[in-house]
């Protein structure tokens, strides 16, 4: 039963990195093309989302 609760940790551990991963396209896609996303989405209702707490 021991055996059994560090496998489950560990199991649960290594799947969660993903969610810590920082996002690949971050360093790739140039700044340019982010002033341009927030240029079109301004006027929109989306402008105002906030994902900072990212849902806690």
């Amino acid at each position: 039963m021991k055996n059994l609760v560090k496998v489950a940790v560990i199991g649960s551990l290594f799947a969660s990195f993903s969610a810590f991963a920082h996002h690949p396209a971050a360093d790739i896609v140039a700044e340019d093309i982010y002033l341009m996303i927030d240029e079109n989405v301004a006027d929109t209702p989306h402008a105002d989302l906030e994902f900072s707490d990212m849902g806690r």
